[in-house]
């Protein structure tokens, strides 16, 4: 009887061993994870300004409802490059779907605004805003052509602003920036993405 009890207890004693040295791992896991250094998060990468023909071509298949292949071919780019620098504007349902733009985007274009002071260079960070732009130069063309209800329609964009820049739509301060020659007619109806 009394083997047996040794036995019984030299069991006990292992167990008791194991069970403590699996503790002790544990606890320098613990240990090694608070020590360990933490990786810093990424800083994040700010967008860089976009090259204009892929706001022009994302304009294309929203307006004219052209395929990706078509809207970079009439920019003189391959689609691979338009895929990749238009990201995640660029989407399909499915593999070998079509390609689509999405309504929205967020993508910088360098552009030019007609300010009080004459034009401005700014960054313009959104499809709204360069749409926004877009109309407000049609409107501008319209009232230097002096159309009908061109001074009505420069109106509807006071107090309207383009990165950050609110547009001119003093009828009198245009008349006066236009006779300085402060208003090049080029610079709006090429502006970079101005009509995407």
């Amino acid at each position: 009887m009394k083997r047996k009890n040794r036995k019984v207890e030299r069991k006990r004693r292992n167990r008791n061993k194991k069970q403590t040295s699996a503790a002790r791992l544990r606890k320098n896991r613990r240990k090694q994870r608070r020590l360990r250094p933490r990786r810093p998060f990424p800083a994040r990468r700010r967008q860089t300004i976009a090259d204009p023909r892929i706001a022009r071509a994302l304009g294309y298949m929203r307006r004219e409802r052209i395929s990706a292949s078509e809207a970079a071919r009439r920019e003189r780019m391959k689609l691979a490059t338009f895929r990749k620098r238009a990201g995640r504007f660029l989407f399909r349902s499915g593999p070998g779907k079509p390609w689509k733009a999405r309504k929205e985007d967020q993508l910088r274009f360098s552009m030019t605004v007609l300010t009080n002071q004459g034009p401005t260079d700014v960054i313009v960070r959104s499809s709204q805003e360069r749409k926004l732009l877009h109309d407000y130069n049609l409107a501008l063309q319209a009232f230097r052509a002096g159309g009908d209800g061109a001074e009505i329609a420069l109106k509807r964009f006071e107090g309207k602003t383009v990165g950050g820049q609110t547009l001119n739509t003093d009828s009198k301060l245009l008349i006066v920036l236009e006779e300085a020659d402060k208003i090049e007619a080029d610079s709006f109806y090429t502006a970079i993405g101005a009509r995407s």
